[in-house]
């Protein structure tokens, strides 16, 4: 349990981290080449992590129902969930899309009671209208995160702010299907099922798109992003979740996953230089403590 939890932790830093790092990139190259490339340069941290805490054979027990369960949520939350959530930080900045987006376990418990009958009781409730509420303060045009020195259009803040919702809903989703799947799998094995998956529907996407061609123009400072982006998304963070989802269980991890914004914000006004104000403060706050009353 104590392992489970520091890695729940971990895993609530790095995905901050990652964060920080996708902002830049969403201004430099399409939401899916961000994803596939960034996918490609996780398994740098994947491979060593197969190696040294799994038994190959183990892919072997993995069942037709694993690989669906597995596959399909990474496709719903790592695929397009996650570019979503880089065309919401190229709108918002992280300041503002990652408390948004940050509500994903509001999502997951209404999936859990449509699709495994949970139960939903009157701390969710609470927690619903917190949730709300926090994305009401943090999503205001009043209370939008300053970038040098103006606020953010109204237009493109609206269509932000559905676009990080849009990202929490397919995560919430994501999150509820992989549960399905990762029971008795190993978590390098499991992530080793997802993130190919990641890397082939995120190229086929870019290229539906006709943007495969500006993987050829990346310049080095795109490339070291791309690099630590998909060291500590893909290969730390993803890593983390998974096993800290099997060993203390989706719901402390699912709570101790919502302080992550409290990790972005401020670094984001230190590393970025994204103003948040005082909205953004209490929207934060409120998301983050209805995330609580929810999980």
């Amino acid at each position: 349990m104590a392992l489970g939890i520091i890695f729940a932790f971990a895993q609530a830093f790095a995905w901050s981290c990652t964060s920080l790092v996708l902002r830049n990139l969403s201004t430099r190259l399409d939401p899916f080449v961000v994803n596939g490339v960034r996918a490609v340069f996780g398994l740098i941290v994947l491979v060593p992590i197969l190696l040294l805490t799994a038994n190959l054979q183990e892919f072997a027990l993995l069942t037709p129902n694993s690989l669906v369960y597995l596959i399909g949520s990474v496709v719903l939350g790592g695929v397009f969930g996650d570019a979503l959530y880089v065309m919401s930080l190229k709108s918002l900045g992280v300041g503002v899309a990652f408390p948004i987006s940050n509500s994903f376990p509001l999502f997951t418990v209404i999936f859990s009671a449509l699709l495994l009958g949970t139960t939903i009781e009157w701390p969710t409730i609470v927690g619903m209208v917190l949730i709300m509420a926090g994305v009401y303060f943090v999503a205001r045009p009043q209370g939008s995160v300053e970038q040098g020195a103006s606020a953010t259009p109204k237009r493109q803040l609206i269509l932000g702010v559905l676009t990080a919702l849009a990202a929490a809903v397919l995560w919430g989703l994501n999150t509820v299907v992989m549960s399905m799947g990762i029971e008795g799998v190993n978590g390098a094995i499991a992530n080793a099922v997802r993130m190919p998956a990641v890397i082939l529907i995120s190229f086929v996407a870019a290229a539906w798109r006709g943007q495969m061609g500006s993987v050829r123009h990346i310049d080095r400072r795109t490339l070291r992003l791309l690099i630590i982006a998909g060291i500590l998304g893909w290969g730390f963070s993803a890593y983390f979740w998974v096993m800290a989802v099997q060993l203390a269980g989706p719901s402390k991890t699912s709570i101790i996953s919502a302080t992550a914004p409290l990790f972005a914000v401020p670094l984001s006004a230190i590393l970025l230089h994204e103003r948040p104000t005082r909205y953004t403060w209490i929207g934060t706050a409120l998301t983050t403590l209805g995330v609580l009353f929810v999980v």
